[in-house]
């Protein structure tokens, strides 16, 4: 191992808005790593860092950077060896239990792992590892920047966890068709396309769906629904249920649910509070039948989403069901009777 660490450079003249300057370096997309390596003493150590870079492809070299103030500081300025752990989408919790300032042996407690080059820990579930003989240790200021050599890894297709603007997030490809198919509307082909006919166009492709799968299990659109929102959530009144329905531009009256019942799909159950409104004293329930049918269109439904992935991606379906989801809460988050 060749280490190098300099005394840190002296304080330069120019001042800069410590607040503002990490705002401006926030703008910075990056990914999410946790760098692990062990003690002399035999002590693991882990810390987030999104510094992580490559620095030549001949020899492999990478290279991050640690605060000097961290208490894992003494364990990287000796080790031999050091893996960088790219995160996966779904570990921004595991990248915050590594960011806490508590000892190295309190952050691998109820963590699983195994020992790399160097005894280094490898962490499971991430997008890739690296793991890395130290090159050299630079003077970063008020940190040190650690070279490492890559000497071997490891990689999934799971989507990365990625950082920008003090948020983790989750990195999809942009790329869109520069023109459309011959006869095809090319509204559907431009990333300036109105998103309002984005969204309705693909209402409409999930309500034809959605129409063939009750068609196949002998259900109205309205019987769909009204199951559907039972499977979520048992016990709802015929309150709930018509003003839900009314939500999705619907509307049906009591027979609907009492042909329900005469078919054996749901039971009608006096509600415990007497003091709900007349309408709202019963509370209607999947029955054992009512219960398979709705498995069968839960089922139906997850087919759909796995096709969704394979067609878009598992990042770009990520990212899709984040946005509406927060396009929902932004613009009408009092949508009454939710599924869940």
């Amino acid at each position: 191992m060749n280490t190098m660490i300099k005394p840190p450079v002296q304080q330069s003249n120019t001042t800069l808005d410590p607040k503002e300057f990490r705002q401006v370096l926030g703008t910075f997309t990056t990914g999410v790593t946790i760098i692990t390596a062990r003690g002399e003493d035999g002590t693991p150590a882990g810390v987030t860092a999104n510094s992580f870079n490559s620095v030549s492809m001949d020899p492999p070299l990478v290279l991050w950077s640690l605060a000097r103030k961290s208490n894992s500081l003494p364990t990287f300025e000796s080790a031999s060896h050091w893996a960088v752990h790219i995160l996966a989408h779904d570990q921004d919790k595991l990248s915050g239990h590594f960011a806490r300032s508590v000892s190295g042996q309190e952050k691998f407690t109820g963590i699983e792992y195994q020992d790399g080059l160097g005894n280094a820990p490898l962490l499971s579930g991430c997008t890739a590892r690296l793991q890395c003989r130290t090159k050299n240790i630079f003077d970063g200021g008020d940190h040190i920047i650690l070279v490492g050599e890559v000497l071997t890894y490891d990689k999934t297709d799971t989507a990365p966890l990625v950082f920008q603007r003090g948020s983790y997030a989750i990195a999809t490809s942009t790329a869109v068709n520069t023109a459309p198919p011959p006869g095809e509307d090319p509204r559907n082909f431009s990333e300036k396309s109105p998103i309002g006919y984005l969204l309705a166009t693909a209402y409409f492709h999930f309500v034809g769906k959605s129409k063939e799968s009750a068609e196949k299990l002998n259900l109205s659109s309205t019987e769909y629904l009204i199951l559907s929102a039972l499977g979520t959530r048992e016990g709802r009144t015929y309150h709930e249920l018509v003003t839900l329905a009314g939500y999705a531009g619907t509307d049906f009256g009591p027979e609907v649910i009492n042909d329900l019942v005469a078919r054996g799909l749901i039971d009608i159950h006096e509600a415990d509070d007497l003091h709900a409104p007349e309408d709202d004293h019963a509370a209607i329930v999947l029955t054992p039948t009512g219960h398979n049918l709705v498995q069968q269109i839960f089922d139906e439904s997850n087919r759909a989403e796995e096709q969704i992935m394979t067609s878009l991606g598992v990042p770009e379906t990520i990212a899709l069901r984040t946005l509406l989801s927060r396009f929902i809460r932004i613009h009408n988050p009092s949508i009454p009777y939710r599924w869940f």
